[in-house]
């Protein structure tokens, strides 16, 4: 039924429709992201970047022990995520257009759930708001775990960024494990982003068919209907005729009995 979550079925559909919108997600903003206009530091970023991986290469062949490694990566680290703030401005701002505002706009569908047939519906039926489609979107994407990160980076210092980047960005993960566990294990399919947004993902595919099929019954009804009405209007027509005979024959006979 609608409501009910099959886990062979809606799971795999679901998941198939979130990796197809997260690689179109991720075109967009990577191509976004090669413009000079929106991503002024690209340049600086690749640069911190190739330190980084030349780090990495001299600690790989023992060239420099661990402890080198940390002291000297660190610091490239945070200047790599301080660079990389436009990119993520970027990044929550296709995210919360795509998987925010476009539902919105394609009556509870991303493209991926238009392919695979599925919709966003409220609880219950009850009609959406776009105010719906954006707390489904922020928790789904956690997109105040991107802006708390971020923050982290550039109120924090280099000397007590990296613990607390780590342990928030694990908050990011647990909260989507609970949402994919709560997805597996519930009836209803409603993950931790469907729970706060009052929402559902139902597979329209079952529901066309079931339009479909309650429209061959009516049709068939009207069939069987009309062949009853056919041989009704035939009938009355036939008794018309004799009604129409037998009063012209009395007639006659009435104009007979006068000449007489």
């Amino acid at each position: 039924m609608e409501g009910e979550f099959n886990l062979t079925g809606t799971l795999f559909k679901r998941l198939g429709a979130y990796v197809f919108d997260i690689l179109i997600v991720s075109m967009l903003v990577s191509l976004l992201s090669y413009l000079p206009i929106l991503n002024p530091n690209r340049t600086q970023y690749s640069e911190k970047y190739n330190e980084l991986v030349n780090v990495y290469e001299q600690y790989s062949k023992s060239e420099i022990s661990e402890s080198e490694y940390t002291e000297a990566g660190v610091p490239i680290t945070y200047e790599l995520y301080r660079l990389n703030v436009y990119y993520v401005v970027i990044d929550i701002v296709i995210v919360i257009l795509y998987f925010g505002m476009l539902p919105y706009f394609l009556k509870g569908q991303t493209l991926g759930k238009r392919l695979f047939q599925l919709r966003i519906v409220g609880v219950k039926d009850k009609p959406l708001s776009i105010v719906n489609y954006l707390l489904r979107c922020v928790v789904l994407n956690n997109v105040l775990i991107s802006i708390a990160l971020q923050c982290i980076v550039h109120f924090m210092s280099v000397n007590t960024f990296y613990p607390v980047y780590q342990n928030v960005n694990l908050v990011g993960y647990i909260i989507l494990y609970i949402s994919l566990f709560m997805i597996i294990v519930r009836r209803d399919g409603r993950g931790l982003h469907d729970m706060v947004a009052n929402t559902k993902v139902v597979y329209i595919g079952e529901t066309q068919a079931n339009a479909l099929l309650e429209e061959q019954k009516v049709m068939e009804s009207e069939m069987e209907v009309k062949p009853k009405e056919a041989n009704k209007e035939k009938k009355e027509k036939k008794e018309k005729v004799v009604k129409a005979k037998t009063t012209k024959a009395k007639k006659r006979q009435e104009n007979t009995k006068e000449k007489k």
